[in-house]
Parts: C-alpha cells; sequence; structure tokens
C-alpha cells in the first residue's frame, strides 16, 4: 500500500536507518508541538472526516500565526504560498487506499473479513464476491458483472455480523416466522415492531416483502418513516409496496407532505355544475 501510495504521488523517499534514534528526534519533536498545540485540550468530532477539517483548520490557524524561523517577522503561511510554486501538481485522481479481496458467501450469504461477517445477501450464498477494504468502509460487489451488491461501514472488532436490513427483509418475507428472532428485529421502531408482531402470518410475510421492496429502493430509515406514517394515519390499512414504497421515496427527497399540513381542494364549483344549485340550495 504505501509503495503504491509513493508512486500514485511521485514521492522521493528518504529512510532513516533502524536503531538510530538521534535521526528520528526531529520528526518526535514536530509530533510532540503539534500534539501540544492541536490536541490540547482532547478533541471530539462525530467523525473522522470532521477530525480531519478541524486538524487541518488549527495547522492553517498555527501556520498563519507562527513565523518561520529563517525569517522572523514573515508567517509560516506566507512562506509556504511562495514555495507552492515550486510544487509538482496533484494527481486528476485522488489515491484510494483500497484492498482487493475474493472470498466465498457461506449459505446466508455472509462474507467474512478480518473475522467479522458481512452480509452480500441471500442471492450470493456459496458465491464469489469481490471485497474492496477501506479504512472505513466494506464494498461487495460481483465479480462477474461489478454490480454493487452491499456497502458497510468497517468494523474493527471481532466476530460481529454486519447486515443490510434491505437484504434481510427478503430472506425474512419467505421465512416470516424467523421474524422474532431475526437480527434487524431490534432495528424497527418500537410502534412498526409491535404492529407487525401482531399480525398473521399471511400479512406479516406481505408486511416484509413491501418493507423490503421500500428499503432497496429508498433506504432504511426513510422506509420506517414511511411505515410509521402509513400505519398512524390507517393501521387497518396494512403496508403494501405500491404505497409504502412512494412515501418512502418522497421521504427520502423531503418531498412528502403530512395530510395535515396539504391544503384540500374546493371541489364547490363541481357541485354547483352538477346540481344547478348554489351553496345555499338555491337554483341558479
Amino acid at each position: 500500500m504505501f509503495s503504491a501510495f509513493v508512486a500514485h504521488y511521485r514521492l522521493e523517499v528518504r529512510f532513516c536507518n533502524p536503531y538510530s534514534g538521534n535521526e528520528k528526534g526531529s520528526v518526535e519533536n514536530a509530533v510532540g508541538f503539534l500534539r501540544r498545540n492541536l490536541m490540547v485540550p482532547p478533541m471530539r468530532a462525530e467523525s473522522y472526516g470532521q477530525l480531519s477539517r478541524l486538524l487541518l483548520e488549527r495547522c492553517d490557524g498555527l501556520a498563519r500565526d507562527s513565523c518561520c524561523p529563517r525569517l522572523p517577522d514573515v508567517p509560516v503561511a506566507e512562506v509556504f504560498d511562495e514555495e507552492r510554486a515550486a510544487l509538482m501538481p496533484l494527481p486528476s485522481t485522488a489515491f484510494d487506499p483500497v484492498r482487493w479481496e475474493s472470498r466465498t458467501a457461506d449459505k446466508y450469504g455472509l462474507v467474512d473479513i478480518d473475522s467479522n461477517r458481512y452480509l452480500a445477501g441471500p442471492d450470493s450464498a456459496r458465491s464469489k464476491v469481490l471485497a474492496a477494504i477501506r479504512w472505513d468502509t466494506v464494498t461487495l460487489a460481483s465479480p462477474a458483472t461489478g454490480e454493487l451488491l452491499a456497502e458497510y461501514p468497517r468494523q474493527y472488532g471481532r466476530s460481529r455480523n454486519v447486515e443490510d436490513p434491505a437484504l434481510v427483509l427478503p430472506r425474512l418475507a419467505v421465512k416470516p416466522r424467523a421474524w422474532r428472532e431475526s437480527s434487524i428485529r431490534p432495528d424497527v421502531p418500537d410502534d412498526i415492531r409491535a404492529w407487525l408482531d401482531s399480525m398473521d402470518e399471511k400479512t406479516l410475510r406481505e408486511s416484509l416483502k413491501a418493507i423490503g421492496d421500500a428499503c432497496r429502493a429508498a433506504g432504511f430509515d426513510p422506509a420506517m418513516q414511511a411505515c410509521g406514517e402509513i400505519l398512524r394515519s390507517n393501521r387497518d390499512m396494512g403496508l403494501h409496496a405500491d404505497s409504502l414504497t412512494p412515501i418512502a421515496l418522497r421521504m427520502r427527497d423531503g418531498e412528502w407532505e403530512y395530510p395535515g399540513g396539504i391544503e384540500e381542494p374546493d371541489l364547490s364549483g363541481y357541485d354547483r355544475f352538477i346540481t344547478g344549485t348554489d351553496d345555499g340550495g338555491e337554483e341558479r
């Protein structure tokens, strides 16, 4: 991976001698300087991406406020801007640190990667799956067609099952009795889970299939929001793909308007045309 990184950015690498601490002291001092000036007090971030942006902002601020040792009156940022003209342009394509591996899914469609199992889907059971392993994601694809099967946040623990509800639900629709013991049951909101628990096997099978179709089209969260809206409006109507999927898509795109907020059309003109009377019942 490091050799590919060096080749991609056309870097010249010079290695220090092993066990020669005197050659690495300046690097350790630089690390300590950044740790003391950028990470005290300890930083908090919602993601690694946000943490990287915060560190870059602090580094830019430090460069603006610190002067160059050789030019005491000139900020480091100005010196760097002048030296940047001598740098080679970056490649048009960013470096993708990825490891590609071919794996065979088990009978459930799960693929083992670094002692964790990721669901490729029941259609991939006992089949070859191409895995793209990055530091933050694991992407599973078909080696024959290149079709994207699933993408997950990478897990760094051990013995974890990582599943996409959209891939699990079709399997549950075939065997609805497994719903109560399914791994995704805790991810379903309480009101929807309680409604599904109360259904007979036929209705449960149809509902799970409809939810699975909505998940594939719009994603799990919009599908759950659509389920909640339908059940709040009319619990007896049930969950059907022809109504659930369009609502989930509109919720995903932010286009859904709740019925209470929609202005109903004025149909009085049609009444007058058909009956020949006005609102007071008098003939016109």
